[in-house]
């Protein structure tokens, strides 16, 4: 049996990806330095495909992966970038 999850779920889902997404957006800005575009999508992989993930968050250091992968200075608590 196929199970459909409920829409109003997916949306919030939906706009809880969007709101941390745009969170990090807004604090990269004050950043003095970040990493290329390419470095930074590539440590996002990597981080999507670790199993101490959970959404947008690294269980091993508690921040948002996404952010940390784009600053030069800081470096994977696991050592997978």
């Amino acid at each position: 049996m196929i199970e459909l999850g409920c829409i109003h779920c997916e949306g919030q889902r939906e706009a809880a990806r969007l709101d941390v997404e745009e969170l990090i957006l807004e604090q990269l800005a004050f950043e003095p330095k970040v990493v290329s575009e390419d470095i930074r999508q590539k440590r996002i992989l990597l981080c999507e495909q670790c199993p101490n993930r959970s959404a947008h968050t690294c269980t091993s250091c508690g921040c948002y992966y996404a952010f940390r992968a784009a600053l030069p200075s800081k470096k994977c608590p696991l050592g997978r970038w």
